[in-house]
């Protein structure tokens, strides 16, 4: 009980300091927290990008440490998987905020509660999230918003 809690706490300060992350706080934004980022290895989890050909053709995302965090977990309802044809005009909306993964990385979250607001979702049929980067992989919060607004 309290021995594993403290051993938990002394260990995750250690960790803690290395990053440059304090205990009490939830990640920093994305600004000022630049550590050598190594997917393979265990760190507070995180949604990014694929860069490369090679990190494509290796598929060394579903492999790294971060994948199993970065899966959506509302699925997209089935009105909106089978009444999608009959619509005939279609909204897209494309999110292109400055690059992408700045704030929303944090799959756990972070201390920015207004960073990103969509207020009409009703209106959307697809969303599509914007990086600048050769594969974008939407972190999950996007992706449970959207479905649970029967957006694709």
């Amino acid at each position: 009980g309290r021995r594993r809690c403290a051993l938990f706490l002394r260990k995750s300060h250690l960790w803690s300091e290395e990053m440059g992350v304090g205990l009490s706080s939830h990640p920093p934004s994305s600004a000022n927290f630049a550590p050598p980022f190594d997917p393979s290895k265990p760190s507070v989890p995180i949604s990014f990008p694929i860069k490369t050909l090679e990190e494509l053709e290796q598929r060394t995302y579903f492999d790294s440490f971060h994948f199993p965090f970065n899966r959506a977990s509302v699925p997209l309802p089935s009105y909106a998987v089978h009444g999608w044809q009959e619509r005939k005009r279609k909204l897209l909306v494309c999110h292109d905020m400055a690059g992408g993964y700045l704030d929303d990385k944090w799959v756990q979250g972070n201390q920015n509660d207004a960073a990103y607001t969509i207020w009409h979702w009703y209106l959307m049929d697809v969303f599509v999230y914007f990086s600048h980067n050769l594969v974008t992989l939407p972190p999950p919060c996007w992706i449970n918003a959207a479905h649970s607004h029967g957006v694709k």
